[in-house]
């Protein structure tokens, strides 16, 4: 039977047509997540047991907005220099967690009280979290305006001077120096060490000359186990990889920064897999083309990405090729192939690569970016990736994927992308026992989804895909059961695609 949607009356049409009554809902728009970049590796500053989740606003870019968390993007640590990558391509919102060896130790300054033997009676240390960077804080301590008090001048190299005057040690004071620091500094955290001076007065930190903090250390150099990360079950302290779980639903593309291993790899694997996100991983140790395709045979997945080489920004900083494929996919439409997008802020590579290596490369579905004619048409160059393969080489049945099955990472996000999206279209009946009305609410706003897709309302937005099938039960009593066999068609492609959705409606959106 054909059935026609947003017609009121059959007259004039044959036979034999049936109307759906339910009108496409026109005010009921289904808003779909942004692509969410998710990075782990070493920073000059910022916290270990919580993620940092940056979205650009129109009046501050991200990186301005992080440099103050995570550091300046001229230093020395990884993380930082990718943070430039970020600014130029003008990525929009990502998630960063910071990683440190073993050992590490948070720089801090220790100030003795005004007794005639000094006791410890306050410390001082950076609020971002341990590490070297807190070595050009500083302190001076000064004799507040008001007698009986005390001045405190905090500095960084981030965040220029901080002045607290007229500053207590007493808990009972309105400026308690516990209270007045703690609560407007974005930079310091004070500690009373609760000296035993008879009197509070004596409990002041003696005057002294700016210093800076110290004893900040790193730690140990980074391991596979460090990136990867824990999970303490008393606490439920996470970090490394296992700290990014924690919006494992909201990131779309994952990676370490500037670093792989096979162990580290395949964690990362892992990730993408149980997250339905892209990951891309680098070539470890192999540093050759030859190394680099005997590298890619150690795993099989469709949810990583191998890129080759290394690259270096017009600022002169270096990021790993799983990092910058992660950008680019994330600035581009979805339904867009990395390959189109130029990358005017890039202007090397550590690799000498030549033809007949990137068709190795290509041969062996390992990404790389290669100079190409600049879609200016101006006769520049520009940097671009020069194939966008993933990932897999078999089916889940064990057959090996032909070429012409379109492996492409492109593909790949717009499925996880869609099956994420549909997640939060569904989201009002999960949970649910479903009445006749909330499913033939739920079907109407899941079909208006999918049509949007084909077809969306604004005509600035392009078609995602190029047709939908789509059944539900009506006897199911929950919405993951109520939503059977959602297969897509890509444009281009053959085959029809199952999507992912029974099972995936638990997670939190």
């Amino acid at each position: 039977m054909t059935i026609l949607r947003g017609v009121k009356s059959l007259s004039g049409f044959p036979p034999g047509l049936y109307i759906n009554e339910m009108a496409v809902p026109q005010s009921d728009d289904t808003a779909t997540s942004d692509f969410v970049l998710g990075f782990v590796g070493e920073f000059d500053r910022g916290p270990l047991n919580q993620y940092v989740m940056i979205s650009e606003t129109p009046s501050k870019r991200l990186v301005e907005i992080a440099a103050p968390i995570l550091g300046l993007t001229t230093s020395a640590a990884k993380g930082n220099a990718l943070l430039d990558h970020l600014d130029r391509a003008r990525v929009k919102k990502a998630v960063f967690v910071r990683v440190l060896g073993t050992g590490f130790a948070t720089a801090s300054l220790t100030l003795k009280d005004r007794q005639a033997t000094p006791a410890d009676t306050l410390k001082v240390a950076p609020i971002a979290g341990p590490g070297t960077f807190a070595n050009i804080f500083t302190v001076e301590v000064q004799d507040g305006s008001t007698a009986g008090t005390f001045k405190l001048i905090l500095g960084s190299d981030i965040g220029g001077m901080e002045t607290y005057d007229n500053l207590s040690m007493d808990p009972a004071d309105a400026r308690y120096v516990e209270k007045v620091v703690n609560a407007a500094s974005e930079h310091f955290v004070v500690t009373d060490l609760k000296s035993a001076a008879a009197v509070r007065e004596q409990a002041i930190p003696a005057v002294k000359a700016k210093t800076q903090l110290a004893g900040g250390s790193n730690g140990a150099e980074l391991t596979d186990a460090d990136r990867v990360g824990t999970v303490d079950t008393g606490t439920g302290a996470r970090t490394g990889l296992k700290l990014l779980e924690l919006v494992g639903n909201v990131v779309s593309d994952v990676a370490y920064i500037d670093y792989s291993s096979a162990a580290a790899d395949a964690a990362l694997k892992t990730f993408g897999e149980k997250y339905n996100c892209m990951t891309y991983c680098g070539q470890g140790t192999a540093n050759t083309v030859s190394a680099a395709t005997t590298y890619r045979k150690t795993y099989d997945t469709d949810f990583m990405q191998m890129v080759y080489g290394r690259y270096k920004s017009v600022g002169g900083q270096w990021v790993s090729g799983a990092c910058l494929s992660a950008i680019v996919h994330s600035i581009g439409n979805v339904e867009d192939s990395g390959l189109a997008i130029e990358c005017p802020w890039i202007v090397g590579t550590d690799q000498g690569i030549d033809m007949d290596d990137y068709t190795t490369l290509y041969t062996n579905q390992i990404a790389a970016f290669q100079l190409k004619p600049s879609a200016v048409g101006d006769g520049s160059l520009a940097w671009r990736m020069a194939n966008d393969y993933t990932l897999a080489v078999t089916e889940v049945d064990g057959n090996v994927i032909r070429d012409e099955e379109n492996r492409k990472v492109n593909k790949r996000r717009l499925n996880s992308w869609i099956e994420k999206a549909l997640e939060a279209v569904a989201a009002p009946w999960q949970g649910k026992a479903l009445t006749k009305k909330m499913k033939d609410d739920a079907e109407r706003r899941i079909r208006t989804f999918f049509d949007n897709l084909v077809k969306p309302v604004n005509p600035l937005e392009t078609s995602k895909i190029d047709t939908y099938s789509i059944t539900f039960d009506s006897k199911a009593t929950a919405i993951d059961q109520f939503v059977q066999n959602i297969k897509v068609k890509h444009y281009n492609t053959a085959e029809w695609i199952l999507l992912n959705f029974q099972g995936g409606t638990n997670v939190e959106v």
